[in-house]
């Protein structure tokens, strides 16, 4: 009974690489290809896996070039297709999405102006709470005189300045 090749004996096959040059070939690989060569079942499941990694590989490469022209089409137009504008299910959403992102700005907003608003009225409070106090304190030392400061005498012009005047340098007649 005449062994046939196994799967893993098929791969290496298909990716041993024919352009590299073999330094020692070994034994096993001369017997593989001579089975090869022997074994019509092995050589056609062979020749069946090159045909269908070849037919793969010009799929791809087709599928990949018409995928990157598709997509080369799409980017060079910007704007999105007509009847995208026509939805308004688009338009919801993008108000929606817009009114989204504003909500947390004008709550930030709001915040720093209550803020504000809180700050101005301590300061305007004690600033009101400091004058009413001079004022009070002025009231108080005006009620307390025991005489209000219009009616108070004038001030002295000659204060300290006294002359003396002696009974000598006086004449007599």
């Amino acid at each position: 009974m005449n062994l046939h090749l196994t799967h893993e004996q098929l791969c290496d096959v298909l990716l041993a690489d024919s352009s590299l040059p073999s330094f020692g070939v070994d034994r096993n690989t001369n017997v593989i290809e001579q089975h090869l060569q022997a074994c019509l079942i092995c050589s056609a499941e062979l020749k069946s896996l090159r045909d269908s990694l070849s037919h793969f590989r010009d799929a791809s490469v087709s599928y990949s070039r018409q995928q990157f022209a598709h997509s080369y089409a799409r980017r060079s137009s910007i704007a999105p297709p007509h009847n995208v504008f026509s939805q308004p299910l688009y338009w919801a959403a993008a108000v929606v999405v817009f009114v989204a992102a504003l909500f947390p700005i004008t709550l930030h907003q709001q915040q720093s102006a209550a803020r504000a608003a809180a700050a101005r009225a301590a300061a305007a409070s004690s600033q009101a709470a400091e004058s009413d106090e001079a004022l009070l304190a002025d009231i108080d030392q005006k009620v307390s005189a025991d005489v209000p400061s219009p009616m108070e005498p004038l001030a002295d012009p000659t204060d300290g300045t006294t002359s003396v005047t002696s009974t000598s340098d006086q004449r007599t007649n």
